[in-house]
């Protein structure tokens, strides 16, 4: 989802898609309830909810624990230590949503951004910045002290030194993974997603970003390592944790990866998806990643999604078929297995303007894709909290 904003304040432009949502740096006034996660006790898991004991491990198109129990996540994404520079200012609205999302939303996995460049520089040649790494130590350990699986996701969008977007890993994402290896690399609790939304798609045919995306190259003046280099060179320094690996188009399809010989060899891989990229009907999902469930291939998961009506522009994120469709994908996604963890916390997307973190938005007969001027209680909220209290209760 952070497509289509910037935590620096300005929108991050991709050709390819429409987006133009942007979120303010500032905080916004927090609400009582949200005051209390932040201040009080820890926040205990709901009772009636499942949780999830790694270590994990894939087995055929399904992600399993301890004594062959089937693990499929339902999580939210919390994505304040991807803030550059100001992660720091982010670190305790991001526990309250850890502690909100067990509380209210019946998850069993969260999954949170963290930045390359805020913990080895933009150039990837910096030692580890202390201060960071423990802050990342600290909202795992939160989630995990709550019975949450914990993937962490290398976010490199929201970079406010970078002359250029990184459409994909290079050199600096390996460096940033060797250095995390010693700290979460054999923690059965964590999953290393190990870029988010990658894309060489200007310019190129299927086939060359197919090429880009598994095996690297020179793209756009900058030279890129590849998604089965940067898997095999993880696991060959000793990363234990399930990888998830995003697919090209900014994580929005799998269409074709066979057939341009792109999967993945490195074992335990799940294949994440974020928002696909076809109709919103089955036939499209089928060929974005569904086929990876029905012809036995790999399991898969949708790593990053929502619905919600635009603000402050236009937003590919929102789906004028909601209504009618967002039920039906989110009975696909039962059907075949396939967990979620939605984003984000935030007023407009998962939860009303009010910003209480148990009044989730809502799609009812004024749905509309229109922009509004700020954000409205419109949206997927509920759908994802009702289907994860169905799925995870």
């Amino acid at each position: 989802m952070t497509r289509f904003f910037s935590y620096v304040g300005i929108p991050i432009k991709r050709p390819a898609r429409p987006f133009a949502v942007a979120l303010a740096l500032a905080a916004p006034a927090v609400p009582a309830a949200a005051v209390a996660l932040m201040t009080g006790p820890p926040a205990q898991a709901a009772t009636s909810c499942q949780q999830a004991t790694g270590p994990f491990q894939v087995s055929g198109t399904q992600v399993t624990g301890p004594g062959g129990k089937v693990f499929t996540p339902y999580g939210i994404t919390v994505p304040g230590l991807a803030n550059d520079p100001d992660w720091a200012d982010s670190v305790t609205m991001d526990e309250a949503k850890i502690r909100a999302a067990a509380q209210y939303w019946c998850v069993n996995t969260i999954r949170l951004q963290v930045s390359q460049d805020n913990l080895i520089g933009d150039t990837g040649s910096t030692p580890p910045y202390q201060p960071y790494l423990t802050a990342i130590k600290t909202e795992v350990s939160l989630a995990e002290s709550l019975g949450l699986v914990v993937v962490l996701n290398d976010q490199t969008e929201t970079s406010s030194v970078r002359n250029s977007y990184q459409q994909g890993p290079t050199p600096g994402t390996e460096t940033f993974w060797k250095d995390l290896i010693p700290t979460f690399g054999s923690d059965p609790q964590v999953i290393f997603d190990l870029f988010n939304e990658p894309s060489y798609n200007q310019g190129t045919t299927a086939a060359q970003e197919w090429s880009l995306w598994h095996n690297g190259g020179s793209y756009q003046g900058a030279t890129y390592i590849g998604m089965a280099t940067l898997a095999a060179d993880l696991r060959a320094a000793d990363a234990s944790t399930l990888f998830w690996v995003e697919g090209p188009a900014y994580a929005s399809t799998f269409a074709g990866m066979e057939q341009n010989n792109a999967l993945i060899t490195t074992g335990n891989v799940v294949y994440a998806f974020h928002h696909p990229a076809g109709d919103h009907d089955t036939s499209a999902w089928y060929d974005d990643f569904g086929y990876l469930i029905n012809t036995g291939v790999a399991p898969v998961v949708d790593g990053e999604w929502t619905n919600y009506q635009p603000f402050s522009g236009t937003n590919s994120e929102c789906w004028a078929d909601a209504p009618s469709q967002v039920p039906v994908y989110l009975s696909y996604l039962a059907d075949h297995g396939i967990g979620m963890t939605a984003y984000q916390l935030a007023p407009g997307l998962l939860i009303a303007p009010n910003g209480n973190y148990d009044d989730p938005t809502v799609i009812d007969s004024q749905w509309t894709c229109t922009p509004a001027s700020g954000p409205t209680d419109e949206g997927a909220g509920t759908k994802i909290m009702n289907w994860y209290q169905t799925q995870n209760g």
